[in-house]
């Protein structure tokens, strides 16, 4: 399954908002399955010519979706971060995190918050998918406005 950093390589990564939102959460969208590729403006431009169809090989057959482990709803979120701070694999692997503090730009996590959105950017790090662990939904549980859907 394609990482919202991979699809962000294909997306022209302007911010301008001709789709209503930044390019990392429109990324987020696209690999949730809530977009397709078609739905960016600027991609339509001759000099992203075949990003279009690049996204869709990266993005793969549309079934894949389906078995995604998480789901978050772009107009629920409000950037509180809780996910960030209580996610078991940031408590493990994150040394900013086990401080009480946000990850860096350059730690690998599971979410980060993008303009004021969670954005979940590594979905195959998360405990939840790991096979044969304790199903963990913390990020869930502790969302104040019930943004998170597991799956």
């Amino acid at each position: 399954m394609a990482t919202v950093e991979e699809v962000l390589e294909f997306l022209p990564r302007t911010d301008c908002g001709q789709c209503g939102m930044t390019c990392a959460e429109f990324a987020a969208l696209l690999v949730s399955r809530d977009l397709s590729p078609e739905d960016c403006p600027v991609l339509h431009e001759p000099e992203y010519a075949g990003f279009i169809e690049a996204l869709h090989e990266i993005l793969g057959p549309a079934e894949a979706a389906i078995t995604a482990g998480m789901l978050i709803d772009q107009d629920k979120c409000n950037g509180c971060g809780i996910c960030v701070a209580v996610c078991e694999y940031h408590l493990g692997n994150c040394d900013e995190a086990r401080l009480g503090r946000g990850p860096r730009p350059q730690d690998k996590v599971v979410f980060h918050v993008v303009n004021g959105t969670a954005v979940v950017v590594h979905q195959e790090l998360c405990t939840r998918l790991v096979q044969a662990a304790e199903k963990c939904n913390k990020c869930a549980d502790h969302c104040p406005t019930g943004a998170i859907t597991l799956v």
